[in-house]
């Protein structure tokens, strides 16, 4: 037990001592709009950025490398937007996408929030004028590598426990 016990120690701060290196981020978007004439329709999408320039100093904004959207009935990428989207990032915080599509009806702009995501917002006119708004839900995806050390974390704790059990029952 108390090898197990030093091991599991020395694994951790050897994890803990490696340096944090920057990695494509990646992110999913859903929302509903809530008002204008398309109110109660809803968008979803992925986007994708490397966050390696970031310096998680003052506001910093980063080029979207992959974006999908799906927004009224119509599939957008990066190549359909106005600009190239940008994600925007104030003191390390993530605020959000920042993107304009012109190119259908309704045009669309995503636009970051000013403190954190959590007042981001999608905003539309129609070609006959209506305009509305909604909100956006900005959520991280993980990386197929943080599950994996999720289960092998659990199958290690599960694998404790197990021989705890039968260490008692001696």
């Amino acid at each position: 037990m108390k090898n197990t016990f030093r091991n599991t120690l020395l694994t951790a701060l050897l994890v803990a001592a490696l340096p944090a290196h920057a990695a494509i981020q990646n992110y999913s978007l859903n929302g509903t709009l809530d008002s204008g004439i398309l109110a109660a329709e809803t968008f979803s999408g992925l986007l994708s950025f490397d966050d390696a320039a970031l310096t998680g100093a003052g506001t910093e904004w980063v080029n979207v490398s992959s974006f999908s959207a799906s927004f009224h009935g119509v599939t957008y990428s990066v190549l359909d937007a106005d600009l190239t989207p940008e994600v925007g990032f104030e003191n390390g915080t993530f605020l959000g996408l920042s993107a304009s599509f012109s190119s259908g009806d309704p045009q669309f702009s995503f636009i970051a929030g000013s403190i954190d995501s959590s007042d981001a917002f999608v905003a539309y006119d129609t070609g006959l004028g209506n305009s509305g708004a909604g909100s956006v839900v900005y959520a991280p995806v993980p990386e197929p590598e943080t599950y994996a050390m999720m289960l092998a974390g659990l199958g290690l704790l599960g694998l404790a426990a197990r021989r705890r059990k039968q260490s008692q029952a001696s």
